[in-house]
Parts: C-alpha cells; sequence; structure tokens
C-alpha cells in the first residue's frame, strides 16, 4: 500500500472542487443544497455513515448597494447584517474619520463616517457606539464580501441587541483617496440587505475504527460560499472527502473514530452551523471527541506560506513535525483569533488548523494582509488567502493542483496521526508555558500568586504522564482538556460562545491591563469581575491537576 501522502489524489481533488464550485453556495439555498446532496454521495460511497440534519439558522448577504457623493455616482458594496437603508437611502454630511478609533470618530456623530481598512464586527461596533449614522469603509484594491454580525451563530436575546443598526458600505482604496479629496461633502447611500431565516443543512459522515476507544476526531469544514467558492470553500471540502477516501482504505490502522462535518452558515450566518452542532451535541462532543481539525481555503495559486497555520499550543509540535517534513518550513505558533468554525472551546477540544497555506505578505495586498494580521492577534508576516479570497473570482483557475495536493496529504498526515497515534499527541507543557508568561504578565496589576501556585501544581502533575499507561495517558491528556481549554480560549464559559472579536490568552482576566486607568466605581467593579475569573482560573488549573493524578 502507498504511505499516506503518497495515497493523495490531485485528480480525485481537482475534480471534487469543480464540481463543487459549479453552484453558488449561498446558506440555505436550493444550490447548496445541490451541493450537499453531491458530498453526502461521494462519502457515503468510501464506506462512511451519513446523517443529515437542519436547523433554523439567521442569515444575511447583500444584494444592492448605492452611493452618491456630491451628486456623483460612486462605485461600492454593502455587507451581510447591515442595515438596509429606505429605498430613498440615507443621506448625511461625510466625514473622514481616519483609522475608525473611538476619538477619530467623535466627529462624525449623526453623519457618515469614512474609515481607511476592511470593514470587521469589532470595528462596525466601535462606530456605532459613536453614533454615526452611517459607515462607509476604504478597503483594498478589491471588494471583498464581508459579514458584519458580532454574534457567534444564531443570537440569543443576550446578545440580539448586538447586530448590526446601521448602514455600511465599502468602496476600494482608490476610490476611498477620490472621496477624501472631494471632502466635505454630502454622501446619499442606499442599501438592501437580505437578512431572514433560512433552513440550513449539517453533514456528518462517520468512520468506525475496528477496536476503537470510544473516542473521534472531527474533521469540519463549511460548504457555504460566496460566489462559486472554488478555494472557499471547495478545495476544502475536496480535501475532507480524499481524507476520508484515505482513512477509509486504513481502516485497519485506526484507533479512533473519524467524524467528518460539513458546515452551512459559516459565510452567511456567522458559523452558525458549527454553533448549532455544538450546541446540540454538547455532551457528546465534551465526553468522546479527542480533537479537532479544520480546514477552510487550500491549494490557492501563490500560497506558498506555511509557517502560519492557527494552532492550540497543545497541538503547535505535531503539526510542526509534519509540515517540516512535506515542505520544510516550521510551523510557528499562531494562536487561534475568533474565527473560523472555531466553536468548541467550551466543550475543552483542541483544535487545529483553518487555513493552512497562505499568501506572502510581500504579494498581497496590504489592506487584506493588515486584516489577517489582526486576525492573528498581531503576530506573523501572512498576506492571506488570495486577492480573490470573497468575490467572484474566486473560481478553479485560481487553484494550484500541485499545492492543494500538498495541503491534503499534510492534512491526511495529520488525520492519519491523531486516529492511529497509541497515545494523543497533545504537549500540555507548551500550554503550561503559555498561561504563565500571560499570568506574568497579568501579575503586573493584579495579584496572581494562586493561579501560579495552581500552575505549579499542574506541572508537577504533568510529571507524572509517562507513567501512565496509552489508554491511561489519552484519558488524563482529554481530561486536561475539558479543564483548561475553557479558560484559557473561552470568557463565556462552556455553554455559550464569545463574540467574534479579538481575543488573548485567559480573556476573562484581560481587563487586570484596564485597572491602572480605572477609578472609582469602575475599578472596584472590575476588580470584583477578576477575582471570580482568578477563581476559574485556579479551579481550572486543579481540575487539570486531577485529571492526570486520577489516571496515576
Amino acid at each position: 500500500m502507498p504511505s499516506v501522502a503518497q495515497s493523495v489524489s490531485t485528480e480525485n481533488l481537482m475534480r471534487s472542487t469543480r464540481t463543487i464550485a459549479q453552484w453558488v453556495r449561498l446558506s440555505g439555498t436550493p444550490e447548496e443544497r445541490a451541493a450537499f446532496d453531491w458530498i453526502e454521495a461521494e462519502i457515503r460511497g468510501y464506506g462512511l455513515r451519513t446523517e443529515r440534519h437542519t436547523f433554523a439558522s439567521l442569515v444575511s448577504w447583500p444584494e444592492a448597494a448605492a452611493l452618491q457623493v456630491g451628486g456623483e455616482d460612486v462605485p461600492c458594496g454593502t455587507h451581510a447584517f447591515a442595515t438596509s437603508t429606505p429605498p430613498e437611502g440615507s443621506e448625511g454630511e461625510l466625514v473622514y474619520c481616519g483609522g475608525g478609533s473611538a476619538a477619530e470618530l467623535a466627529p462624525a456623530r449623526g453623519k457618515i463616517a469614512l474609515i481607511d481598512g476592511i470593514v470587521a464586527p469589532n470595528r462596525n461596533l466601535v462606530a456605532e457606539a459613536a453614533g454615526v449614522l452611517g459607515s462607509i469603509w476604504i478597503a483594498g484594491a478589491q471588494l471583498h464580501e464581508r459579514i458584519l454580525s458580532p454574534v457567534w451563530g444564531t443570537p440569543t436575546p443576550e446578545t440580539a441587541h448586538l447586530l448590526p443598526k446601521t448602514p455600511s458600505l465599502s468602496v476600494t482604496g482608490e476610490v476611498g483617496a477620490r472621496l477624501k479629496q472631494r471632502l466635505p461633502a454630502r454622501a446619499r447611500m442606499t442599501t438592501k440587505v437580505y437578512r431572514g431565516w433560512n433552513q440550513l443543512p449539517c453533514l456528518t459522515a462517520e468512520l468506525d475504527p475496528p477496536q476503537g476507544d470510544g473516542t473521534f476526531v472531527m474533521f469540519s469544514g463549511h460548504v457555504d460560499s460566496w460566489y462559486y467558492g472554488a478555494m472557499d470553500n471547495g478545495t476544502a471540502n475536496a480535501t475532507m472527502l480524499e481524507v476520508a477516501r484515505i482513512m477509509a482504505e486504513r481502516r485497519a490502522e485506526l484507533r479512533r473514530g473519524l467524524r467528518v462535518c460539513f458546515w452551512s452558515g459559516h459565510s452567511h450566518g456567522r458559523y452558525s452551523g458549527s454553533t448549532w452542532y455544538a450546541d446540540n451535541f454538547w455532551q457528546d462532543l465534551h465526553d468522546h471527541c479527542a480533537a479537532h481539525v479544520n480546514v477552510d481555503s487550500v491549494g490557492g495559486q501563490g500560497a506558498t506560506l506555511l509557517s502560519e497555520g492557527n494552532s492550540m499550543a497543545e497541538l503547535r509540535a505535531y503539526a510542526d513535525a509534519i509540515i517540516a517534513e512535506q515542505t520544510g518550513q516550521h510551523l510557528e505558533y499562531r494562536r487561534y483569533g475568533r474565527s473560523g468554525d472555531q466553536s468548541f472551546w467550551g466543550h475543552g477540544i483542541p483544535s487545529l488548523f483553518m487555513s493552512l497555506s497562505e499568501q506572502p505578505a510581500e504579494n498581497a495586498d496590504p489592506v487584506l494582509a493588515a486584516l489577517h494580521h489582526q486576525i492573528s492577534g498581531g503576530v506573523g508576516h501572512s498576506g492571506g488567502l488570495g486577492w480573490w479570497w470573497h468575490t467572484p473570482a474566486d473560481l478553479p483557475d485560481k487553484i494550484d493542483p500541485a499545492f492543494l495536493r500538498r495541503d491534503a496529504a499534510i492534512y491526511a498526515l495529520t488525520l492519519h496521526g491523531l486516529l492511529s497515534a497509541e497515545r494523543l499527541p497533545l504537549d500540555y507543557g507548551a500550554v503550561a508555558a503559555e498561561l504563565e508568561a500571560a499570568m506574568q504578565s497579568i501579575a503586573a496589576h493584579f495579584d496572581m500568586s494562586a493561579a501560579l501556585a495552581a500552575l505549579a501544581g499542574f506541572r508537577q502533575a504533568l510529571a507524572r504522564l509517562p507513567e501512565l499507561s496509552p489508554a491511561a495517558h489519552n484519558r488524563a491528556l482529554m481530561g486536561v482538556g475539558r479543564a483548561l481549554i475553557p479558560v484559557n480560549y473561552a470568557r463565556s464559559g462552556l455553554f455559550d460562545h464569545d463574540l467574534a472579536v479579538p481575543t488573548a490568552v485567559l480573556p476573562g482576566l484581560q481587563a487586570a491591563r484596564d485597572l491602572p486607568r480605572l477609578e472609582g466605581d469602575m475599578r472596584e467593579f472590575t476588580r470584583t469581575r477578576l477575582v471570580r475569573e482568578r477563581n476559574r482560573l485556579v479551579h481550572a488549573l486543579r481540575e487539570a491537576a486531577a485529571a492526570v493524578v486520577r489516571e496515576a
């Protein structure tokens, strides 16, 4: 039998990509269902057991946009979940607001703000808080489809008020430069945005090992798309099918089950498909999912950078070894931000990858590179996913077959290792180092001595891992993840979902950095919250240590 990497078929990958990219896959539409039907038939043909769910989701996409400045028509586009204007539009004074900080936006209250940079949910929240009538965002050389809702998945009564309330548009950098020269001016913006409840599909496919340990590895990606979405996310779906085929051929080698999950609602519902699945299968995922591998937008032309794929600290070294062997590049540690279908942090599931291969920054639109720099938490040198990302130009001619095969081989090796390894390749010593660095930084503003003592106890427990049998080792590591990942990644705990805005290590304790500038009531309110978050961290560290000790 050929090796795992040698088994990857370029012909299969490109055939699947071209087939999926024949449909414009807006969430919940007949065209998307046709893609799901084809995918389900293919993966069932490989011997996997499939299950199809349907659920209601609030989704949105732009339908029409117009902008007039000084009576002249200006090319533009609007955004998913932006507010529709009345048919006659909304008119106001156009005010340039720089990078869109709260201070820069202050003069735009009741006016239309012109802001540098690609729109993002966190940036739009600042604009709306400033009381703008509407916003116009100066993107780069291309207009890329964007979704403005900061709410992860379908809103709840507690988050529905955060849905956008103002119209917004984007213009290219060239147009934005001309608009700046024409100020002061009046602008009329007209937007028509679809927002409604659609019935969305969710497809899962399972491969059971001959003698498994009752756990599984989840391999996921979205099917819905902007336009024909050959790269985003046709190549990812093709990779999922090819990995499933190869794992089915090697079923006898597997120790864990494979669960392949195809989402809708990624592009038009702010990850509502994976969020729905996380909510409705919470206990099964919490009890049995050993790891989550996500795939998005692989195999693009010019995608030579493989050093900045997302990972949790516990899986970085494992993924680095595979990438280094296949490409000679090394995976730097790029911690997850709040993007992609990362809906499983509250479950305590270790996660690896979203996009894998990206454009080098020197070949990218600087504005698009800046967006990806923000998503990555301000680290790395990625130029993003190509100028065609989220545009009508995302067609099969933007795919490099050799790069797609390279990326699919890395995914196949990654999944095969996670499914067949006697001991799960999770390094929680790396997590301890990440937590310690964050705690030491926070300790400059807030007492972290109890948490640092609990961390020392956790490290002592980790030292006992080599004594454990493989089965006990794996149970211990899963217990550690269940304790530490929610506090390391999620502010809202186990059963809710944080907003789709930038985050950091130990997000519940980051407010400690604000203490020096706070006064009076707010300072004490914040300190009270921090005490509770510190208690949550101490408890998590002790639970993580106990997960190892119980198995010793």
